[in-house]
């Protein structure tokens, strides 16, 4: 099985960085020879003249400058020769990982496939058994609770799969980050009005990024539906879109207590989840939705980052290569 194009890139960096660590490795044990060398010429170095020899007996000298550059460019060569094999070890080691990464993809691309219909079959029985219990009944409100969590099932498997088959922007066309945040603004709007909440957005022009349109929308989408759920009543979130230089950077700010319970490092980690703050409920959510952001972020060249964090509130950033 082939790995995507994104995969490659990933492998290729792995390799990279390996090779680079040999490299500097072998240039640090070179110069300590090279230094012990010249340390111990010095040391035992003499005038010709003074040097005294049987008769009879030749000797070669050789000047210590003309000593020096030959074990600096041997050592330059050496230490492109580590370089290149360990490049060349690094590719040929992370090959069956970039088998195992495509295997892994279409298998959690089948299954996400394969579960939709069960869950969405789940979800017709359980809206037919609310209908014919009625909302006065004993079981309403588990039927109610049975729909949330099957609705939570559905979303987490929709993440996966769009986790799955997310490929690098290389062949992606641009298109309007300003107006696809500006829409996904538009439709939290009336999420944060009937929690009593004030969510502003602001741009600088337009920018465009090589993301898919509904990718990028369901990073968004994470990144406010996190910002909501840490949000108490009364609170602001706050949305914008700007331009730094070739980075176009989408934040999220919100006036929650900040992140608890976990390191702010480990927010995008998948399955990770802090403390709940006060004011919310139990979440009802796997801890997917941030990590899908990392993971797609990471895939178009980009990356998502805690700007900020403490009890004033949290501010994600997402940045992403403009087009």
């Amino acid at each position: 099985m082939t790995p995507s194009a994104a995969d490659r890139r990933i492998l290729r960096a792995a390799a990279r960085k390996v090779s680079t660590q040999i490299a500097l490795v072998c240039a640090a044990a070179l110069a300590v020879v090279i230094v012990a060398l010249v340390l111990f010429a010095l040391f035992r170095s003499q005038p010709a003249e003074l040097a005294e020899h049987p008769a009879g007996t030749g000797r070669i000298y050789i000047d210590e400058a003309d000593a020096l550059l030959a074990l600096i460019l041997g050592g330059v060569l050496a230490v492109v020769l580590a370089a290149a094999a360990g490049l060349i070890s690094a590719r040929s080691a992370v090959k069956p990982l970039g088998e195992a990464l495509a295997a892994q993809r279409r298998f959690v691309q089948d299954a996400s496939h394969e579960l939709r219909t069960p869950l969405a079959i789940l979800d017709a029985r359980l809206q037919l058994a609310q209908r014919k219990a009625g909302p006065n009944s004993a079981a309403a409100p588990t039927l109610a609770r049975l729909r949330e969590d099957s609705a939570g099932l559905a979303e987490l498997v929709e993440d996966l799969l769009l986790m799955s088959v997310a490929t690098a922007g290389e062949t992606a066309e641009p298109v309007n980050a300003t107006a696809i945040v500006a829409d996904v603004a538009d439709d939290f709007g009336l999420l944060t009005s009937s929690a009593a909440i004030q969510l502003d957005y602001s741009a600088t022009g337009e920018a465009r990024v090589r993301v898919p349109a509904h990718l990028l929308r369901r990073m968004v989408t994470a990144l406010l539906d996190n910002a909501i759920s840490h949000t108490p009543q009364s609170g602001r979130i706050g949305v914008s879109v700007d331009t730094a230089g070739r980075t176009v950077r989408i934040s999220v700010r919100d006036t929650g207590p900040g992140i608890t319970g976990i390191s702010p490092d480990r927010i995008f980690d998948r399955f990770a989840r802090g403390l709940p703050a006060d004011h919310e409920p139990a979440r009802q959510g796997y801890g997917i939705g941030l990590a899908l952001v990392k993971d797609a972020a990471l895939r178009h060249g980009g990356d998502v980052r805690v700007a900020g964090t403490g009890p004033d509130g949290t501010s994600l950033c997402l940045e992403l290569p403009a087009a």
